[in-house]
């Protein structure tokens, strides 16, 4: 699968995901990878918040974001971000 200018659609999708996260943080981009998780490929992008804070986002491939399934734990879901 190719994109414009001869370059690979993903490299493409995650361009998009550093203009996407630049637009929605206004934070400075620090790098972008793509990152197995879950199965299959995302977007990671690090970035530098309005307070010098560095942080990660999150992008799933928009070509194959899938919804993911509800967890089937028979325990809730913790309070406390463990």
């Amino acid at each position: 699968m190719v994109a414009e200018r001869g370059r690979p659609a993903n490299d493409r999708s995650l361009s998009d995901a550093v203009r996407r996260v630049q637009r929605e943080t206004g934070g400075r981009i620090l790098g972008a990878e793509r990152v197995p998780y879950d199965g299959r490929d995302i977007n990671r992008v690090k970035y530098m918040d309005d307070r010098g804070r560095v942080r990660y986002m999150d992008d799933p491939s928009p070509s194959r974001a899938a919804p993911r399934p509800p967890r089937s734990d028979d325990q809730p879901p913790r309070g406390d971000n463990s």
